[in-house]
């Protein structure tokens, strides 16, 4: 089972253009993509990725319980894995199945993420929304202001360009990195009895906690969010892009040269 692969767009595909319509193939060096979805609204990108996020943690599932049954030696243990494998792979194919009719995704294929349009949010309290005004006495426009779960939002900037929105995508991702690399690092601490180990897994925690705070507060400096409030970043606009095999690419050029 292949996990999905997935990733940010590259700089090279930025400068594709925005008149593009869905079939559109671009080229980026030795690589060609074809534009396969375009998500126009946060709720419809939210919606894509809970359903990538089902998708990456069911093929990661699948890859452990496979793991699982080539070390199992006991035989009423692994049939019994061997059944919860079937299940899961199962309800993947289903899942993968309902993807590429919503999204034209498939689990097995590449793919290249082209943001367009996101929002910076923030919560609101109830005496925000009653009075209209944000903690510094500002009033709030109630055309910006929606809901997710039980929780109201302010969108306080909108980050729209290509450009501008892979800037923000490398500091979450930068972000979002020395988190996971701190996470690993805590369960290294929690697993690990020798003492030498210890002190040089603390040593890296604690450079990677320093190295998290000065991200986060970068990109705090970088989009005026407060220091230590809460925030939402929803992506509103993006396209995704499937990456062509070079005998996909061949045979839409052939079929061009044709119809020319």
């Amino acid at each position: 089972m292949k996990k999905t692969l997935l990733t940010i767009a590259c700089a090279a595909l930025a400068c594709a253009a925005s008149a593009e319509k869905l079939g559109d193939v671009v080229k980026a060096g030795d690589t060609a993509y074809m534009l396969v979805c375009e998500l126009n609204s946060p709720e419809k990108n939210a919606e894509f990725q809970r359903n990538l996020n089902i998708m990456q943690s069911s093929a990661r599932a699948i890859d452990a319980l496979k793991a699982k049954i080539e070390a199992e030696k006991d035989a009423a243990k692994k049939s019994k894995l061997e059944s919860d494998l079937a299940q899961i792979e199962r309800d993947f194919k289903t899942n993968d199945e309902t993807m590429r009719k919503a999204y034209a995704f498939s689990s097995y294929r590449k793919y290249r993420m082209m943001f367009l349009e996101t929002n910076i949010c923030v919560p609101l309290s109830s005496k925000n929304l009653s009075e209209l005004v944000d903690d510094d006495g500002n009033k709030i426009d109630p055309m910006k202001v929606f809901q997710r779960g039980s929780t109201s939002f302010l969108i306080v900037k909108k980050i729209s360009g290509i450009n501008e929105n892979q800037k923000l995508q490398r500091m979450i991702g930068f972000v979002a990195s020395r988190r996971a690399e701190i996470e690993k690092l805590r369960k290294e601490l929690v697993s690990t009895t020798d003492a030498n180990a210890q002190m040089d897994i603390t040593k890296k925690l604690g450079a990677g906690e320093n190295a998290l705070a000065e991200a986060e507060e970068n990109l705090r400096k970088e989009y005026g969010i407060k220091s230590k409030s809460h925030y939402l970043i929803e992506t509103a606009k993006l396209k995704l892009y499937l990456i062509l095999t070079p005998e996909e690419l061949a045979k839409i050029e052939a079929q061009q040269n044709k119809r020319n």
